[in-house]
């Protein structure tokens, strides 16, 4: 080995015995490091764990002060008082209170008679939507369908028919005045006689079924009562179909004897009953099966019976279908 070699390799130990020192420096620094981190980083999670620990009993406490705070609210036995009000503050504000509704409800009751005061018991102080009357029939149902061979098809029209006609007896109307001379200055108005024989074979009394069974029925047309209401002319009923029909009475006519109705007190009788018009449809073998709609209006009067916005003023529609 020559000289040179000899220095390189000395030069070249010389640069490797500080790389261990600096290792063994490193390797300190970080011990202490680690020393001084860990003490705080326990010190840290012990510090949270306190507070969490705190925070927990201290919702607890918070718990059961609200827990004791509903409890003494619901009834304190310390004051005795009773979702917070004591007795005498209880009759104070229950007192007051009877006091007010009281006050309140004699006030209404003052104002609902001095109304009642100014309104008639016999007539309705405003009727204008009641000037025209509409007309109803009987049986009181939209469309009479039947099969004459089932009399359980049609009772309970029949049954209908009996009860209408019942306070319309000979015997009961034998009661009511014929009304040959209403006085019309009279305090009390007499109740003229309707006799229910008057409606011949739909009358109920020759025939029982009213011609359901022979499937030539009756319908019974009849005005509703308006106070006050006198038709200007001589009113009658007029039915319209393709079906022929026959009228009991004869002339379908509403007699002005009944005409105006004044109102239950006035009219003291209790068989009082407005007149009635019988209508017997005599329908053809044709006519079997088919459906046939009938419209009945008030003629020769000044009741209206054209008002498209009301199709039940003035006339009644229904509809008839008899099968066997």
């Amino acid at each position: 080995m020559n000289q040179q070699q000899t220095k390189a390799l000395n030069k070249k130990q010389k640069n490797q015995q500080p790389k261990p020192a600096r290792a063994k420096t490193q390797t300190k620094t970080q011990a202490k490091i680690q020393t001084r981190v860990q003490p705080g980083i326990q010190t840290g999670v012990q510090a949270g764990v306190q507070a969490g620990v705190q925070a927990h009993q201290n919702h607890i406490q918070e718990k059961s002060k609200e827990a004791e705070t509903f409890c003494s609210f619901i009834y304190n036995p310390r004051t005795g008082a009773v979702l917070g009000r004591t007795r005498s503050s209880w009759g104070r504000i229950l007192l007051f209170y009877l006091v007010f509704y009281s006050l309140l409800s004699a006030m209404f009751c003052f104002t609902l008679w001095m109304v009642l005061l100014t309104l008639d018991p016999d007539s309705p102080k405003y009727s204008d939507l009641l000037q025209n009357p509409g007309l109803v029939v009987r049986p009181q149902v939209l469309e009479i369908s039947f099969n004459r061979s089932e009399p359980s098809q049609y009772s309970a029209y029949v049954e209908q028919l009996h009860r209408l006609l019942h306070k319309y007896n000979d015997s009961i109307q034998a009661a009511n005045d014929l009304c040959l001379d209403q006085d019309p200055c009279a305090v009390q108005r007499k109740v003229c006689q309707f006799r229910r024989s008057s409606l011949r074979s739909c009358s109920g009394l020759t025939d029982p079924h009213f011609g359901f069974k022979d499937g030539r029925p009756c319908v019974i047309i009849s005005m509703n009562r308006v106070v006050g209401l006198k038709p200007s002319g001589d009113p009658f009923i007029n039915c319209t179909s393709k079906v022929p029909m026959q009228y009991f009475p004869p002339d379908a006519r509403l007699d002005r004897m009944f005409f105006p109705y004044y109102g239950k007190r006035i009219h003291v009788s209790p068989n009082y009953v407005q007149p009635l018009v019988a209508v017997k449809l005599l329908p053809s073998r044709r006519d079997v099966g088919v459906s046939h709609s009938i419209t009945c209006r008030v003629e020769g009067s000044g009741i209206k019976n054209q008002n498209f916005r009301d199709r039940n003023q003035g006339r009644v529609s229904f509809k008839v279908q008899i099968t066997q």
